[in-house]
């Protein structure tokens, strides 16, 4: 039987996604691979983590309230 990992290792595992995709690309940058409205568009904005937690709690939430409702 499998099991699923817990809500905050797959929220670690996307922050670090998340941080190690704009450090790439701002070693990129660096570089002069890219330019920066290439960085800029293929980056993260600065809020992706705090919109990414909000819609995980969401949807706990969400899941939540049709459990309940369902054991009614």
């Amino acid at each position: 039987m499998k099991k699923n990992p817990p809500i905050r290792f797959v929220k670690s595992q996307i922050l670090n996604g998340i941080v190690n995709h704009n450090v790439d690309l701002m070693e990129l940058e660096l570089a002069g691979k890219i330019s920066q409205s290439e960085f800029l568009a293929q980056s993260f904005p600065a809020n992706a983590i705090q919109t990414i937690d909000n819609a995980i709690a969401n949807s706990i939430e969400l899941f939540n309230s049709k459990e309940s409702s369902n054991e009614n």
